[in-house]
């Protein structure tokens, strides 16, 4: 459930009240583009008032940081996150600290309220300090142009997909290894929001396979296509790559990979693409680390067994974040480090951790890196 508003002042670092939501509107339509409500309608939303932090200032909102708070499920383990976005301050007003003040209380409240981890869509030095890093050990392949054909299977039948559809996909989507628990409106409200994008639902023999929602290409720009997030059979959904890309006309078609999804892209490999390592999508942040590792215990027991999973030990002791197993220790100096540590990057920075830790860092070299959320539909 969205977090109610605090009780009613008038200036200050607090939540939105719903009856200023039209000032924030005002806010965010100056700083990014006019109508970027009607693209965020799971978020920027009277009825999310109470994730929506704002500073006012003589009335008026003048900085806003919002979140939308979901659970998600990793490998069966359910984990609560929060996805920021909508960070805005008006001109005149920034060099005060209001959004850096926004952005603490978005982590305090956050933590109150039972939050592993926060996605961030996009990198600043406030989001560093924050603890905020790129993470993920993810592929991204590209299917070009000359190798349409090579992506048309003809066997899948392709179909636009509308608001009719949202209970199929989203049950396509609960079979996810890793995925958001989003609520059917989610799945509305992303498929109503996102401007430039197109949803498809796969069918094989009459049945229901998977679905596919892509970004189409931008106007004068040179034809390039990307999936925005993709559900079900990888088998049909490779196979109906170069059909995506006739219907819409594009170029070439960008394809993610979660680095855990092994099958997904051992498909794309056999059909001759080769793929780019890349991150997750945005940055993360930890919020509750001893909390977040208590959670995804059942995991590291199916990973390392049970006496070894039981024998694990996290502890927070300040900005250091620390990893226990009998008299060893891995030890991440900050946030930052401990989030690099869990969800892996492109270019090892976690190793020599994971090398000073004797046994624990043997033991977390075998159940991290943990896959980090894509964000879909659920995009701020």
């Amino acid at each position: 459930m969205p977090r109610e508003p605090e009780p009613s002042w008038r200036d200050g670092i607090r939540a939105l009240h719903p009856e200023e939501f039209e000032g924030l509107n005002e806010l965010v339509s100056t700083v990014f583009h006019p109508g970027l409500v009607a693209d965020f309608p799971h978020f920027l939303t009277p009825e999310n008032a109470g994730d929506l932090r704002v500073a006012v200032v003589d009335g008026k909102v003048v900085s806003h940081v919002g979140v939308l708070k979901r659970d998600a499920s990793i490998f069966g383990c359910t984990v609560r996150v929060a996805a920021m976005g909508g960070v805005a301050t008006y001109e005149a007003h920034r060099g005060k600290g209001y959004a850096s003040a926004l952005f603490e209380e978005t982590v305090r409240v956050g933590k109150e309220d039972g939050v592993d981890f926060m996605l961030v869509s996009g990198y600043r030095k406030m989001y560093h300090r924050n603890g905020c890093r790129y993470v993920g050990q993810d592929w991204t392949f590209t299917v070009p142009l000359d190798r349409i054909e090579d992506f048309d299977d003809g066997k899948v039948e392709l179909v636009s997909a509308g608001p009719e559809d949202v209970p199929a996909m989203a049950e396509v989507y609960r079979r996810e290894p890793v995925r958001w628990m989003r609520p059917p409106s989610d799945f509305l409200h992303g498929l109503a929001g996102r401007r430039l994008s197109k949803a498809f639902v796969l069918c094989e023999q009459g049945m229901l396979q998977g679905y596919v929602i892509v970004q189409q290409p931008r106007k004068g720009g040179e034809g390039r296509g990307k999936v925005v997030e993709a559900a079900g059979d990888r088998r049909c959904l490779v196979g109906v790559l170069g059909r995506l890309m006739k219907e819409l006309d594009m170029k070439s078609l960008e394809v993610h990979a979660g680095g855990w999804d092994r099958p997904f892209q051992d498909l794309l490999k056999a059909r001759g693409l080769h793929g780019e390592p890349a991150n997750a999508d945005g940055t993360v942040t930890l919020i509750n680390f001893p909390q977040f590792m208590e959670r995804m215990r059942p995991y590291f027991t199916e990973v390392v067994g049970e006496r070894v999973a039981r024998g694990l030990v996290f502890r927070q002791h300040g900005n250091e974040m620390l990893f226990y197993f009998g008299g060893d220790c891995v030890k991440a100096p900050d946030q930052g480090a401990a989030v690099q540590l869990i969800f892996g990057t492109l270019d090892g920075a976690e190793s020599a951790l994971l090398e000073a830790g004797g046994c624990a860092g043997e033991i977390l070299s075998e159940i991290f890196p943990l896959p980090a959320l894509w964000y879909g539909i659920s995009f701020l």
